[in-house]
């Protein structure tokens, strides 16, 4: 997947730079639950059909073995796609996800979510509906110590992520895409961590389009978490 995305970028439109900042909250609670809610800012920073967007994500995570964890979300968002296109989405949520090596250094996981989303245009009142799963390699590497479980630490992430509409074209930001993410982050304490994350996407606005869109996105994340790790088993992040 990461080879088809770098092969296909000079031949498809001029890239486009994204910033996206996002805060998120996180407790847990009866040893194997994590709550978590988003709150995210994203922006075009081109001039070329500009865009801004406000989202909410609230998502529940179990995890009843250390290789294994389940989630439900619904997010929200706003988007001001173009003075006279400007949408809602809700979605629902529900995933699992794996995670191959619990008590390594090196934490590789499998993530695989279905979400159910309405999309909803402010100006004509047009409601779609449309399905999509999404399937995520995810890596995150300690680098100046032996375990992930550790409350002070940096941290290297990478992770290849593909979104398929199941059922129908939407005409919309994105329907299709795929993403290539690295970044480092740091724990300063197990409440506080901090990301910088870059990630190459391609999209499509539709099953037949032939000529996808290339962002670079710049992600800028605070996370606080409120109970100590001890308390709960669940990863978290599940948000976006």
């Amino acid at each position: 997947m990461v080879a088809f995305i770098l092969s296909h970028t000079t031949a498809a439109q001029d890239p486009n730079t994204q910033l996206w900042m996002d805060g998120i909250l996180g407790r847990s609670f009866a040893s194997y639950y994590m709550a978590e809610c988003e709150l995210s800012y994203q922006t075009l920073i081109s001039e070329h059909d500009r865009w801004e967007s406000l989202n909410i994500s609230p998502s529940l995570e179990v995890s009843p073995t250390a290789h294994w964890s389940f989630m439900a979300g619904l997010p929200y968002s706003y988007t001001i796609q173009r003075t006279d296109l400007n949408t809602a989405e809700l979605r629902l949520q529900l995933g699992g996800k794996y995670n191959f090596t619990p008590f390594k250094r090196a934490q590789l996981r499998l993530n695989a979510r279905y979400e159910l989303r309405r999309m909803r245009n402010e100006e004509s009142a047009a409601v779609e509906r449309a399905q999509r799963t999404r399937l995520r390699a995810e890596l995150v590497l300690p680098l100046d110590v032996r375990s992930y479980d550790s409350d002070t630490m940096w941290y290297g992430i990478a992770d290849a992520e593909v979104f398929i509409t199941m059922d129908q074209d939407v005409s919309e930001r994105f329907a299709n895409r795929m993403r290539v993410r690295t970044g480092l982050g740091r724990k300063f304490s197990y409440n506080w961590r901090a990301e910088l994350i870059y990630t190459l996407q391609r999209s499509r606005d539709a099953l037949s389009d032939d000529d996808p869109s290339t962002d670079n996105i710049i992600r800028l994340r605070l996370k606080y978490y409120f109970t100590p790790r001890s308390r709960s088993n669940a990863a978290g992040d599940n948000a976006n």
